[in-house]
């Protein structure tokens, strides 16, 4: 028999809340209850031209996103011989953990009484599913359930965390052409729009913890990746983070970018504090700020100004402006256009001619051992092969302070100076001064040194001459350069 009816219906929401189990409690371990499923309970009223129905009842229910047409949401819940009392009864929906997004949602209700007999009226107008009042606190606010730990959406209904994903959060944000997402485990985004945490290559384990903290088009990318804010900032290596700014790009395994704009942490616990188009991709490289500064090598520094670049390894340029620390243990203090090529060279220039290194002074320190075997040993910047390089075309002014010492306490100190060029690829003396005597022991005074120009190598040689015992010896040489190209 077809019955016409009308419908009222009332979501009734539960809410669970943190325990502990009797064994947790014993233990002092902290401990979840189960996991709260999808389903929810929905009461409506049925009644007939005669009144509220009374029996059992066959109902269906379809959800929709919108109160005439839209589309269908999950699968059409069917549930049998419903009891149906003075018009009143109760059944248990569940659409799947996705149905529920902060948009509005209908059910579409048809029924046939009695169960078992005759076809399904459907009845009008499709039913809206309200939130109860204290889920108004939280618009927009949804939950992925899974058996692991449930993910929370929060935001634009677009915001996303993609399938299979655990333990993710969104908090907020997102807008309709630049939705937030998470892909893989574990992964926050805390508002802003249009920024991802993880790398979406659809596995979602591969690349977890990672954090986003706001602004736009951010993509955190790297397992334990960070970006507090900004714009078009890019972490995707483990352990990366990028504080803020804009168009920052931390590549390097734990490294970090503080701000700025369009800087680049490509090595290995690499950093950039800020500034503009820095590049540090030596592993533990470190840039300050400034501009387009490069630190290339391993353990590299650049603390800021404008396109220095230190491409020695543990090389040091502190500031200026194009300036190049290129040898081992090479440094600039700063100023501008110096060029230190030479195995801890400290070089400073205050401008150039025509390129870096071609109007400037320079600090070299080299030392050696003798042993005992021999008594005459050459001097060397890392005591053992690198000399003094004179680069073509370059003329040098030196001057030179040695000193030498026995455990005995036999010491002796020299001063020479001179000047050494090479022109055309030949390199020579053009001039050195007598060798000076400081003072000394009697047992060093037969002691000496001598300087020499080695065309072969185009480089400058100092070799003292002892006695034959341990004898410790250094030389500081200061140098004025000059280099027209």
């Amino acid at each position: 028999m077809k019955r016409t009816a009308a419908i009222l219906a009332v979501i009734v929401l539960s809410v669970m809340g943190l325990g502990l189990s009797r064994t947790a409690a014993q233990s002092g371990a902290p401990g979840l209850q189960a996991a709260l499923g999808t389903a929810f309970t929905y009461q409506g009223r049925l009644t007939q031209s005669s009144g509220p129905v009374n029996g059992t009842c066959d109902v269906e229910f379809r959800l929709f996103d919108d109160a005439t047409a839209g589309t269908q949401i999950g699968s059409t819940q069917t549930k049998t011989n419903v009891t149906v009392t003075n018009g009143v009864f109760t059944v248990a929906l569940d659409f799947g953990a996705t149905a529920f997004n902060g948009d509005a949602r209908w059910l579409a209700i048809s029924v046939r009484c009695p169960a078992g007999s005759g076809s399904y009226t459907a009845l009008s107008p499709r039913q809206p599913l309200t939130p109860a009042p204290y889920a108004l606190a939280l618009p927009g606010l949804r939950t992925q359930p899974n058996a692991t730990s449930p993910n929370l959406i929060g935001g634009f209904s677009g915001n996303s965390i993609t399938n299979g994903v655990v333990g993710s959060a969104i908090g907020g944000g997102g807008g309709n052409v630049f939705p937030n997402r998470v892909t893989d485990d574990y992964s926050v985004v805390s508002g802003g729009y249009n920024n991802q945490a993880g790398d979406n290559a659809g596995t979602t384990s591969d690349r977890p913890y990672a954090t986003v903290g706001g602004g736009v088009g951010n993509t955190a990318s790297g397992e334990g990746a960070t970006i507090g804010g900004g714009g078009y900032n890019i972490a995707n290596a483990i352990g990366t983070a990028i504080g803020g700014g804009n168009g920052n790009n931390a590549t390097g395994s734990f490294a970090t970018i503080g701000g700025g704009i369009g800087n680049n942490a490509s090595g290995s616990y690499a950093t950039v504090g800020g500034g503009n188009q820095n590049t540090a991709s030596g592993a533990y490289t470190v840039i300050g700020g400034g501009n387009q500064n490069t630190a290339s090598e391993v353990e590299a520094t650049v603390g800021g100004g404008n396109t220095n670049q230190a491409s020695g390894r543990q090389s040091t340029v502190s500031g200026g402006y194009q300036n190049i620390a290129s040898g081992i243990f090479a440094t600039v203090p700063g100023g501008a256009g110096a060029a230190a090529a030479n195995f801890g060279q400290m070089a400073y220039a205050s401008g150039s001619f025509f390129s870096p290194g071609d109007a400037q002074t320079s600090t070299y320190v080299l030392r050696n051992l003798t042993d005992g075997s021999t008594t005459a040993v050459e001097l060397f910047l890392d005591g053992s092969a690198q000399r003094i390089a004179i680069s073509d075309d370059r003329t040098v002014v030196f001057e030179a302070l040695i000193v030498g010492q026995r455990p005995d306490g036999a010491s002796a100190g020299f001063r020479l100076s001179g000047v050494i060029a090479n022109i055309n690829g030949t390199t020579s003396l053009l001039g050195v001064t007598p060798l000076e005597s400081l003072g000394s022991t009697p047992a060093a005074s037969s002691w000496t040194v001598i300087v020499l120009a080695d065309d072969p190598s185009d480089s400058l040689r100092f070799v003292v001459t002892t006695s034959a015992t341990f004898t410790a010896w250094v030389a500081t040489v200061r140098t004025v350069e000059v280099s027209v190209d």
